[in-house]
């Protein structure tokens, strides 16, 4: 039996240089059943196929049936690759460092969610003094 959909998760995972531990981490589909599933033993769930989707980037339709494109658009083409390296860097961090730098994302986050209410708020205020 042919194992398209197998085949096309594994060379999408390796394209992104994605383990199969890091689509444990991503998904929770442990690296035993994504063998299975790239090898052809066994076809994933529905939700494992969507959980797959979005970790590889891809439509649910390209893994399928191979026919429709991959979202490189919807993300830069190195976010994928900043996620693993931050999930891999916090993994081996403390658990303190990694509230540390929780809250330091926090603050940035907070931080730029500001400038742009600021940034709204002004370019509201020069429409209103324009009317």
């Amino acid at each position: 039996m042919e194992n398209m959909i197998g085949t096309r998760i594994k060379e999408r995972r390796k394209e992104l240089h994605i383990t199969q531990a890091q689509i444990k981490e991503l998904t929770g589909i442990s690296s035993g059943n994504m063998s299975e599933i790239e090898n052809g033993k066994i076809l994933p769930s529905s939700a494992a196929l969507m959980q797959l989707s979005k970790a590889l980037n891809c439509t649910t339709d390209y893994i399928l049936f191979g026919n429709s494109s991959i979202n490189e658009k919807s993300f830069p083409s190195n976010l994928r690759e900043i996620e693993v390296q931050l999930l891999s860097i916090l993994r081996e961090l403390p658990t303190s460092d990694q509230e540390e730098v929780l809250m330091i994302a926090e603050l940035k986050l907070n931080r730029n969610q500001r400038k742009r209410e600021t940034n709204l708020s002004h370019s509201q205020d020069d429409n209103i003094s324009i009317a």
